[in-house]
C-alpha cells in the first residue's frame, strides 16, 4: 500500500549497535552496573535472611503456644473431672472435695508442692460410698 511505502522511505537508517568493549565510558558504565547488581543481591539475601528468622520465630512462638493449648486442655479436663468426683459426693464430702479441687489447681499448674499421694487419698475419700 502507498501508507506503507512512505513509512519505510521516512524511516532513519539504524546505527550499528556495536560497541567498543575497550570505551572507558563503556567501562565505567560496567563497572557502575555491576557494583548496582551486588548491592541489589546483597539487599535479596538479607531480605531472605530476615524472613527467614521472622519465620524460624513464629515457628517456635506456634510450637509454644501449641503446648500451653495442651497443658490448659489438660488442666481443664482433671478440675472437670474434679467437679465431677465432688458433684457425686452429694454434699458429705464437700469439704474434702473444696480441699481435692484447691490441691488440684496445684497438681494441674505443675507446682512443686502437689502432692499426687495426698490428692489421690482425698479423691478415694469421695469416692467412697456414704453410710
Amino acid at each position: 500500500s502507498l501508507l506503507q511505502e512512505k513509512l519505510l522511505a521516512c524511516k532513519m537508517p539504524r546505527a550499528a549497535n556495536q560497541v567498543d568493549k575497550e570505551d572507558p565510558e563503556y567501562l565505567a558504565k560496567r563497572a557502575k552496573n555491576n557494583e548496582a547488581i551486588k548491592r541489589s543481591r546483597e539487599k535479596a539475601r538479607a531480605k531472605a535472611k530476615d524472613t527467614q528468622t521472622k519465620v524460624d520465630h513464629l515457628k517456635k512462638d506456634n510450637k509454644r503456644l501449641e503446648d500451653k493449648i495442651n497443658v490448659l486442655g489438660q488442666e481443664m479436663q482433671f478440675l472437670k473431672d474434679i467437679f465431677l468426683a465432688h458433684a457425686g459426693a452429694q454434699n458429705p464430702g464437700a469439704a474434702v472435695a473444696g480441699a481435692v479441687a484447691g490441691m488440684a489447681v496445684g497438681v494441674a499448674a505443675g507446682e512443686q508442692g502437689g502432692n499426687m499421694q495426698l490428692l489421690n487419698s482425698l479423691l478415694s475419700e469421695i469416692d467412697q460410698p456414704t453410710p
